[in-house]
């Protein structure tokens, strides 16, 4: 709870200028995800320094536009799916690059396959529990630590090489794969 409300206090001034801007929550969700698909089209060139840039820069944005719904009274159940789909959506879209830059690799294919998969099952863990009247948000791979173990997957591979990312990005995988059973787990206590 305390880094939601330390995230809001750092967001508050973007909020505040998109609000006061009157820029719609959905507009929002579609601009973050059109961010991190360009930023995708780096990662597809092999130069993850300025793909990590692209998503650093989508980052704040896929933050605000729930902040922005809540404070411009225009929250809505469609803005809600929207940004939730988009946000499935990029996700593959980074997994998909990075198996399309290293398609020759059949060892990091295997790894990313489990990336894309995992991280699927994270989200949809948390929606098929919250369908069924919980909260699911727990989990060491959440959505904001899994972002950020792939910036850091991103710089590792820009200035330490390809040989450090293939070599972290199995334990990147293994850490989404706990958090897949980590959920299941939390599912299990608090639906029996």
């Amino acid at each position: 709870m305390m880094s939601q409300d330390k995230n809001r206090f750092i967001l508050k001034p973007l909020v505040e200028f998109l609000v006061s801007k009157g820029v719609h929550p959905n507009l929002i969700s579609v601009f973050s995800f059109l961010i991190t698909s360009l930023g995708a089209i780096w990662i597809i060139l092999k130069v993850p320094l300025i793909a990590f840039l692209w998503f650093l820069l989508g980052v704040p944005l896929d933050a605000v536009d729930g902040y922005v719904a809540r404070i411009s009274g225009r929250v809505s159940r469609f803005g809600a799916f929207l940004d939730s789909t988009l946000d499935r959506v990029a996700d593959s879209i980074v997994f998909l690059s990075l198996i399309f830059a290293f398609e020759k690799d059949k060892f990091l294919l295997f790894f990313l396959s489990l990336c894309l998969v995992s991280a699927y099952l994270i989200s949809y863990t948390r929606a098929r529990v919250e369908g069924l009247g919980e909260k699911l948000t727990e989990g060491l791979m959440s959505r904001g630590p899994r972002f950020a173990g792939f910036l850091i997957l991103l710089l590792v591979w820009e200035f330490f090489g390809e040989f450090w990312f293939k070599l972290l990005l199995p334990i990147y995988s293994l850490l989404l794969v706990i958090t897949v059973f980590q959920r299941i787990f939390l599912a299990y206590k608090k639906l029996k």
